[in-house]
C-alpha cells in the first residue's frame, strides 16, 4: 500500500471511530469481557472514597471472566466451568437474587459445558446474550429462554484433543461486528460469523493461516489448580494452556474497530512465533469471505487480547517474553516495542491514550506507557502493605497483581494478593486479596477499595453508577492450598493462608 493510500485509510478510520465502534452492544455499562469493542476497559465512573454494600454468590465455583450486565444494568450474567450435572451460565439481579441458570449440562450436545469458564457472555442492545462453550454457540433471551444454538467447527486432524473425547474448539468470548453479527475465533483458529437473530453461519469456512502454538511450559500446571469442584478437572489443562496461549492457534478475545476490521492474536505460520492478525469480513459476498489484511509476527505465547488506542490507529499486545507492541491498525507495521515484565492478560487503555499493562511478580504490579512507548511509571503499592508484619522466615510482606487493570475516572483499579514470598517453596503465600486504586498519573497507591474473599485472577467490571464486580478465580489460592497447614504455622502473627473460595463479589455503592 502506498503512503498516500495508507494516510487515506487512516483518515477514514479516525472519522468513523467512536460513533460506530459498538452499535450492537448493550448500553448497560459492561456488555463484554473487556468492556468495549476495542478491549480498552476504561469507564467514566468514580470509585474512590465511596461506601459499598457487598454480596457474594457461587462460592465453590471458579469465575475467571468478567460478569456482564443487561441494558438497564439490573441483571448480571456470568459463567463457570463446573462438571456435568451442573449449570454454567447464571443470571443474577443487581442485588444478588439468582434469576435463572442454564440447564445442567450432560454432554457435548446438551447444555452449556465447562469451557464456558473462559468465555464471558456478550449482551446486545435488545438484552439477548451470546456465549460459547467447548463446541457450541448459544443465544439466550433475558428471561433465560434459548433463542438458538449453533454448532462450532469441530477440531480437525492434528488439533489438540484438549479434553479426551469431548470436542473442544471454543471461542474465547465472542464479539459483535459493526454490522451486528456475532463473530468469534476458536481455539484452533476457525473464524465464525453468525447471524444474531437466527444463529445461521454467514461465512465461508476460514481458519487462520497458522501452526498451533507450542505447549506452554513457562508456568507448569499446579497439581491442585481449581480442584475440589472449582472447575471440571477434565478441562483444567485446556484452561491453563489457553491462559498462556499454548497448544492452540488463538486464545484471546478479538477487538473490533469502527472500520469493521477485526484484530485477533494467535500463532503464526512460522513455528514458535506469534502473530497479530488484521481480518476483514467481506459482507458483499454470500457467504461472507474472511480475508487476512495483515499478519504481523510477534513473540509466541500471548495471553493478551488486543486493545485499541482511543483513535484506533494503534493495536496493543504483549507476548510471553514481556515484549509489548504497538502495531499500526491499518498496515500492520510494528510502530514500537518495549521490554516489560508484562504478564498474560490484556492491557487497559485510558481515554487519554495511556496504556496500563499487568506485570508478573516480582515486578511492580502495573506499568504505564504513553502512545509512543515511553514508560510513564511503574506502580508503587507499598502503602497497601502498611501494618502487615515482617516475617522472620519470609521477610517483608509483598503484593502481587492477579487481575487485569480497569481504568476509572479517578483511578486505575487492580486486584492484588498480599502475602509473603517463600523462595524455598517457589510460591507466594497469599493472606489477603484486595482491590486497589492507583493514581493514574504516578501509579502510587491511593486506596484499598475493597477486600476480596479470594484471588480475582480476572477483571474488575465497573458499571456506570460505580458498582464493582469482581470475579473470584481462586487460581492462586487453589494452587497453594496443600501448603495451608504448614503455612499457617509459619506465617507471622495470627495470619493464615487465604483459602480457595471462588464465585463472584458485587459491591453496590451506597454513597455518591
Amino acid at each position: 500500500m502506498t503512503l498516500f493510500l495508507q494516510l487515506i485509510a487512516s483518515a477514514l478510520l479516525l472519522v468513523s471511530a467512536g460513533a460506530l465502534c459498538q452499535p450492537a452492544y448493550s448500553p448497560g455499562g459492561w456488555p463484554t469481557l473487556h468492556h468495549d469493542a476495542g478491549n480498552r476497559r476504561a469507564v467514566s465512573a468514580r470509585v474512590v472514597g465511596r461506601d459499598y454494600h457487598a454480596w457474594q454468590a457461587l462460592a465453590g465455583a471458579s469465575v475467571l471472566t468478567a460478569p456482564v450486565a443487561s441494558p438497564d444494568g439490573q441483571q448480571l450474567y456470568l459463567t463457570t466451568g463446573r462438571a456435568a450435572g451442573a449449570s454454567n451460565l447464571h443470571a443474577f439481579s443487581r442485588d444478588g437474587k439468582l434469576l435463572w441458570q442454564s440447564d445442567p449440562w450432560q454432554d457435548a450436545d446438551h447444555g452449556v459445558d465447562a469451557c464456558a469458564i473462559l468465555s464471558s457472555p456478550i449482551v446486545d442492545a435488545a438484552g439477548d446474550l451470546y456465549v460459547s462453550d467447548c463446541n457450541q454457540l448459544f443465544a439466550y433471551r433475558a428471561d433465560g429462554s434459548i433463542k438458538w444454538i449453533q454448532e462450532l467447527p469441530p477440531p480437525q486432524p492434528g488439533d489438540w484433543a484438549a479434553a479426551g473425547d469431548h470436542p473442544v474448539n471454543a471461542f474465547t468470548t465472542a464479539v459483535f461486528t459493526t454490522g451486528g453479527e456475532v463473530l468469534g475465533v476458536t481455539n484452533f483458529g476457525d473464524v465464525v460469523v453468525a447471524d444474531r437473530n437466527t444463529g445461521k453461519m454467514l461465512n465461508e469456512p476460514f481458519r487462520l493461516p497458522a501452526a498451533n502454538a507450542p505447549y506452554s511450559v513457562k508456568h507448569p500446571l499446579p497439581d491442585t489448580l481449581l480442584d475440589h469442584g472449582l472447575m471440571d478437572a477434565r478441562f483444567r489443562e485446556w484452561a491453563w494452556q489457553l491462559i498462556f496461549g499454548g497448544n492452540m492457534r488463538s486464545a484471546n478475545t478479538p477487538a473490533v474497530a469502527a472500520s469493521g476490521r477485526v484484530y485477533a492474536v494467535g500463532s503464526s505460520n512460522t513455528p514458535g512465533v506469534g502473530a497479530l492478525y488484521g481480518l476483514d469480513v467481506d459482507t458483499a459476498q454470500s457467504p461472507y469471505l474472511v480475508r487476512v489484511a495483515f499478519a504481523t509476527e510477534i513473540g509466541i505465547g500471548s495471553g493478551s487480547s488486543p486493545a485499541l488506542s482511543p483513535d484506533e490507529r494503534q493495536v496493543y499486545v504483549s507476548d510471553e517474553e514481556g515484549w509489548f507492541y504497538a502495531i499500526d491498525s491499518v498496515t500492520g507495521e510494528v510502530l514500537w516495542r518495549v521490554r516489560t515484565a508484562a504478564a498474560a492478560g490484556a492491557a487497559a487503555v485510558g481515554r487519554d491514550g495511556t496504556i496500563y499493562a499487568l506485570q508478573e511478580f516480582p515486578a511492580p504490579a502495573l506499568i504505564a506507557l504513553d502512545d509512543t512507548g515511553a514508560e510513564l511509571w511503574q506502580s508503587d503499592i507499598a502503602g497497601a502493605l502498611t501494618g502487615m508484619p515482617d516475617s522472620f522466615l519470609f521477610g517483608e510482606a509483598v503484593g502481587a497483581a492477579n487481575g487485569n487493570p480497569t481504568v476509572t475516572a479517578d483511578a486505575v483499579l487492580v486486584p492484588v494478593s498480599l502475602g509473603y514470598q517463600a523462595p524455598l517453596l517457589n510460591v507466594t503465600l497469599p493472606v489477603q486479596s484486595v482491590l486497589l486504586a492507583l493514581d493514574k498519573r504516578s501509579g502510587r497507591f491511593i486506596a484499598r477499595v475493597a477486600d476480596l474473599p479470594d484471588d480475582s485472577s480476572g477483571i474488575t467490571a465497573v458499571l456506570p453508577d460505580g458498582t464493582l464486580i469482581n470475579s473470584l478465580g481462586a487460581v492462586l489460592t487453589s494452587s497453594v492450598n496443600p501448603l495451608k497447614a504448614l503455612a499457617d504455622l509459619l506465617l507471622p502473627g495470627d495470619l493464615t493462608l487465604l483459602p480457595p473460595r471462588g464465585g463472584v463479589q458485587v459491591l453496590l455503592p451506597v454513597s455518591q
